[in-house]
């Protein structure tokens, strides 16, 4: 079978990105040194998974596929260095890395990067933040504001999801574009302000996004890209909630195929809701916008923004998820979940993409994880398969150590 060079960028450098801000098992951080007053620390996890993956192309093709995988997340290797507070500042600074642990079942003689993809280190993070009474100013390469709590939030985080393609190496897709658009590693300068009775925000200025597959159509980004995320966190007894909104915005000027330019505009709103009370968990979110994409924004370029050869009209894009589970004893949740995806073209082409999943998260102790998945994911825009839209069920059990 062929695979989209779509799905092959999103499986790429989509889905290494969400762990970024996963926090490790709270005893796993390794101190490897530090004097009057610094601290230098690695923590990092690594996971691998088993699938078994049936698709149905839309073009009446079908294949069964058994892989070894990582899932949704690379393994992660992180190193963070503390300063000592000096005149009511603390800096922190931090690099993170990102391999794969899975090949390509199509790589000859297993050398690594024969078809791309294998063997690979992907630098995820490199930033540093100052710290003090007034907030907190963070500059460099991070996750991105818009989305990044529905992604953190995902059930399939730690699982598999969907997946890119039967046979590719790399991570899996999880719900990228089955519920949220990919909020992607992007290098900004941001401000956060303090915590104040549990509400903080966040706003900073982003490296614009030009497009990929832009094909004759050249963007031109003389303004930055806008982002934006509100916090509200309580505590009740018996449980917690977290409230959340995220922005963004970003305008370009596209080159038209036939001669002239035109201008494109994308924003973005998302909010949503995590509830906890006992053993029980709800989580919802819901996105809009217009010139998003699908599922790494800004990845069709002028096809996002819908432009033809005399002018650019953008594409409307929402969607959301919906999920709930319950936790046995502090260390085995069951979850179900559901995400959906929508695209209308300035053409009036309307396409979705759904992913159900079911899954068993069991923490065995505090540096082993352990999950077995089912997920059942119909694409109407291409996100997997060399036919393009199609289905697919993909069952899968694997598990991460976490340091």
């Amino acid at each position: 079978m062929k695979y989209l060079n779509r799905t092959k960028l999103v499986a790429a450098f989509g889905t290494a990105a969400l762990a970024a801000t996963l926090s490790a098992p709270a005893n796993a951080a390794i101190v490897l040194g530090g004097a009057d007053g610094w601290e230098v620390s690695y923590g990092g996890f690594v996971n691998l998974f088993y699938t078994q993956s049936d698709w149905e192309y839309d073009n009446g093709l079908s294949e069964d596929s058994t892989h070894l995988n990582e899932g949704l997340l690379p393994a992660f290797h992180t190193f963070t260095v503390k300063t000592p507070e000096i005149n009511g500042l603390k800096g922190t600074g931090q690099i993170t890395f990102a391999p794969d642990s899975s090949q390509d079942k199509r790589t000859r003689l297993n050398k690594p990067g024969l078809l791309g993809g294998d063997s690979t280190l992907d630098v995820r993070e490199v930033f540093f933040n100052v710290e003090g009474d007034f907030g907190t100013i963070s500059a460099g390469r991070t996750l991105s504001l818009f989305q990044r709590n529905a992604i953190l939030k995902d059930y399939t985080l730690f699982g598999v999801g969907a997946m890119g393609g039967p046979d590719g190496s790399g991570t899996t897709l999880g719900r990228i574009g089955f519920g949220y658009v990919y909020p992607d590693f992007r290098t900004r300068f941001t401000y956060k302000t303090p915590n104040i009775n549990g509400f903080d925000l966040e706003v900073g200025i982003f490296d614009p996004q030009e497009p990929l597959g832009a094909g004759a159509n050249i963007s031109e980004t003389d303004t930055p890209q806008f982002q934006a995320e509100a916090n509200y966190k309580t505590d009740f007894e018996g449980g917690n909630a977290h409230l959340w909104g995220s922005f963004l915005w970003q305008e370009q000027t596209i080159t038209l195929a036939g001669g002239g330019t035109d201008d494109s505009e994308s924003y973005g709103w998302n909010i949503g809701l995590d509830l906890n009370m006992g053993g029980f968990n709800i989580m919802g979110t819901y996105y809009d916008g217009q010139a998003l994409g699908t599922n790494l924004f800004n990845l069709g370029g002028a096809g996002d923004a819908g432009c033809t050869a005399t002018a650019c009209g953008e594409s409307d894009n929402d969607g959301f998820i919906v999920q709930g589970g319950y936790t046995f004893n502090g260390t085995t949740k069951v979850g179900i979940s559901y995400g959906e995806s929508t695209e209308e073209t300035a053409a009036g082409v309307k396409t979705s993409n759904e992913l159900w999943t079911v899954g068993v998260y069991h923490d065995v102790n505090s540096w082993l994880k352990v999950m077995a998945e089912y997920s059942q994911a119909d694409a109407d825009a291409g996100l997997f398969g060399g036919a393009g839209a199609g289905e697919q069920d993909v069952f899968s059990i694997g598990g991460f150590l976490l340091w």
